[in-house]
């Protein structure tokens, strides 16, 4: 679908944020020195593309207009974005927006508190509820032409595109992936207590969970791996003259870096758990994440990451554990349907206050290795109270949203896209996270041991209740 340019600047300044953090810019070379890194800095295109008076007008028109046409910015940070923008100081875009987990959530209710609930819910299916079962053929290989390469771009004008390039590989393998997520999304909204249920039909045999279609698979001689994977959150999508823009989302996690006067701002890190299907009949690859589109559920893969987003493998789940993990995602899915049907005035899907990306994978990671290492992690388990196994592991997450929580360094360099820190696009970015670790892994007692604050100020504050109430029978008896 063809963008109107000035539509895609109002994307550009928020899309670039959050939902969008930003970047666009003026004529650059398509072609790349072996000197050159294959990314530009936002400060560079932005920069150009302020000198086009064009440019400029348009987006002094459009900042902040519509908060539906690209992110979730309070009018805090919208304004202070389009101070930066037409104060020209460029520079202070790389590292925008430098939220604190808590000021998100804020600039997210803010933003939400002014815009129009979307026509589209972004529910899923309505499970099977009249009393009759539903029977469907597997559908698999699936019928369908592989994506251009170009289908999900979108030309936003002054050389900007938005949107992401297909991988050829994945899009040979997308028909089958689509059909699989979309199995694989209706088995979860059945009811683990009977009803009326969705069931796929394999060789004479019905199947009516998630697990049971992947066993089944598994048994007919298929390979099932799921990996839990991090990247850097992509929120801006950009390419400016055939170069990819640096569009992360900075958040101040208010670690102090050792030997400065600063605090630790990091990109906000993606998870995702990766389903990777190669056999005689079934060859797919799919992710499972809640996205800002409100959705927590099986996706295909076909789009090619630009390259600053890194890409890391934490966990690789094969067998028994791998089947756990769909059956979890699978519970998953249909417990945030449920949350969202009860609750369908939370504001962008219910984004934030169920969880970003993060918060499902952290359930699944906790479940599978008693601990998490994602961050941040923002749901608010009111939410959560009735859903059984989904609401206790949501309960159990070391939450960043709560009142005066303390970032936990663990959680940060475990969400990081890298095994090797030297693999950090940003040189700034490495050597504040390289003090951060230093200290953390020191011998000596350390700033950094969150958990260890957290516990020490629990316990001080247990203290200082009995010192108090001791003190007050102490007078009171004194009086007797």
């Amino acid at each position: 679908m063809m963008v109107d340019p000035m539509m895609g600047l109002g994307r550009v300044v928020s899309i670039l944020i959050l939902s969008g953090p930003l970047l666009c810019s003026a004529p650059l070379r398509a072609d790349l020195r072996a000197d050159e890194a294959p990314w530009l800095p936002v400060s560079q295109v932005m920069s150009e593309l302020a000198r086009n008076p064009d440019f400029v007008e348009a987006l002094y028109r459009r900042l902040g207009r519509d908060p539906k046409a690209g992110g979730i910015l309070g009018p805090d940070e919208i304004k202070r974005l389009r101070e930066m923008i037409l104060g020209k100081d460029f520079e202070g875009l790389d590292r925008f927006p430098g939220l604190t987990v808590q000021g998100m959530g804020r600039s997210v209710r803010l933003a939400g508190a002014v815009m129009d609930r979307s026509s589209d819910d972004g529910l899923p299916p309505e499970p099977a509820t009249d009393g009759a079962a539903v029977d469907e053929e597997l559908g698999i290989p699936a019928v369908g032409t592989p994506p251009a390469p170009d289908a999900y771009l979108r030309p936003l004008g002054f050389g900007l595109e938005a949107g992401d390039r297909v991988d050829p590989a994945l899009a040979e393998r997308y028909a089958d992936g689509l059909r699989l997520a979309e199995l694989l999304n209706r088995l979860s909204l059945n009811a683990p207590d009977g009803g009326g249920r969705y069931r796929v039909a394999l060789d004479g045999r019905t199947l009516d969970t998630p697990r049971a279609l992947m066993e089944t698979l598994a048994r007919d001689g298929h390979d099932v791996e799921v990996r839990d994977s991090r990247y850097f959150a992509n929120f801006g999508d950009l390419i400016y003259h055939g170069r990819d823009v640096l569009t992360p989302f900075w958040i101040d996690t208010q670690l102090p870096v050792p030997g400065t006067d600063r605090t630790l701002l990091v990109p906000v890190s993606h998870s995702q758990h990766e389903l990777v299907v190669r056999g005689p009949v079934v060859n797919a690859d799919l992710s499972f994440y809640f996205g800002i589109d409100g959705q927590a559920v099986f996706r295909p893969s076909v789009t090619r990451d630009q390259a600053w987003v890194m890409g890391r493998v934490a966990h690789r789940y094969r067998g028994e554990d791998a089947m756990e993990v769909i059956r979890l995602a699978g519970v998953i899915v249909r417990a945030y349907d449920a949350i969202k049907r009860r609750h369908p005035e939370l504001p962008f899907g219910g984004y934030y206050a169920l969880g970003v990306c993060n918060d499902v994978n952290a359930m699944i990671e906790l479940r599978m290795r008693g601990a998490t290492t994602l961050f941040p992690l923002t749901l608010d388990p009111q939410f959560f109270t009735d859903e059984g196994e989904v609401g206790r592991l949501a309960e159990s997450l070391p939450l960043d949203s709560r009142w005066r929580a303390v970032a936990d360094p663990r959680r940060i360099l475990g969400s990081l896209p890298v095994d090797d820190l030297a693999a950090l696009p940003l040189p700034s970015l490495r050597e504040d996270v390289k003090k951060v670790r230093a200290a953390l892994e020191s011998d000596r007692p350390s700033r950094y041991a969150a958990g260890d604050v957290a516990l020490l100020g629990a316990a001080a504050a247990v203290i200082l209740v009995a010192g108090l109430w001791s003190v007050r029978l102490w007078f009171v008896r004194g009086r007797r």
